[in-house]
């Protein structure tokens, strides 16, 4: 009976640490794309959810010189914050290729830029804009080691200032998996 105990005590606190140890994964890695940027990513559930904190600069895949809004325009990277739920499932029986997908929130503030009928460029203001997001990707994890290669892409639609406002996300980069 003793042995019983001791056993199940034994399994008690190697099922509890092995537990806590994932629920403390975290990933932490640089996106190239759109947005240019870091990504910063905690584990939940085994590994089957995540949360995704995505900041950086927006312009650098799709070029940052947009109309927006029908007469105005703005051309430069502004600063983009990004937070996304996600599901993620293995790629059959590979542990090392998995797809996620997810939705969240988009923030954005840009410098925009009215146009003028003389061509330049003036009226410089500050805009803030926030909207639903979207993303879905692929992830390879390099056997032996902690580091990932990721291709991810998505959306954000823009509810204010522009209402339906939509702009394409895709990005290709690595991510460092680290356990506490």
């Amino acid at each position: 009976m003793k042995i019983f105990k001791i056993t199940v005590i034994l399994f008690l606190i190697t099922t509890t640490a092995s537990i806590a140890q994932y629920d403390n994964n975290w990933a932490v890695g640089l996106k190239v794309g759109e947005p240019l940027g870091i990504n910063i990513r905690k584990y939940f559930a085994y590994g089957e959810k995540a949360f995704d904190l995505n900041v950086g600069s927006y312009g650098f895949l799709f070029g940052s010189n947009r109309t927006y809004r029908g007469d105005q325009l703005y051309n430069q990277a502004g600063i983009t914050v990004q937070g996304l739920f996600q599901y993620h499932r293995s790629l059959g029986r590979n542990e090392r290729i998995h797809y996620y997908y997810g939705y969240g929130a988009h923030l954005n503030n840009r410098k925009k830029f009215l146009k003028a009928s003389t061509g330049l460029r003036d009226n410089k203001e500050n805009l803030f804009s926030f909207g639903p997001a979207v993303n879905a990707g692929i992830e390879y994890k390099i056997p032996q080691n902690d580091l990932g290669v990721f291709l991810d892409a998505g959306g954000y639609l823009e509810l204010a200032p522009s209402l339906f406002f939509v702009a394409p996300m895709a990005n290709i980069g690595l991510r460092l998996h680290l356990i506490k």
